[in-house]
């Protein structure tokens, strides 16, 4: 029951597109934005409970989606220093750390 509300209700790149291909007058907006608003609170919930269960891989594997998440709403100086830190964590710091 939880893939199938998760399939209904949350965007992915597949579901997001064919709802945006639509004839403009068969669109439902409203549905669409809730949809990506949905997938952007859950990927917050993550990275709370991952970074709450001290789960690094994780909190790691999310930064990508954030840097695309402050890109979009023109916060390009977060973007920025999430990225930093993951390259700085691969190359610049000791591997002990990773």
């Amino acid at each position: 029951m939880s893939e199938a509300i998760v399939n209904k209700y949350v965007a992915t790149t597949d579901k997001l597109g064919d709802l945006r291909t639509r004839p403009v007058s068969e669109r439902d907006k409203q549905f669409e934005n809730q949809c990506l608003r949905n997938r952007d609170q859950l990927l917050y919930i993550d990275l709370c409970q991952a970074m709450n269960a001290g789960d690094i891989g994780r909190v790691e594997a999310s930064f990508l989606p954030w840097i695309y998440i402050f890109c979009a709403t023109g916060k390009h100086k977060y973007a920025a220093q999430i990225n930093k830190f993951s390259m700085n964590l691969r190359s610049v710091y000791p591997q002990d750390l990773w």
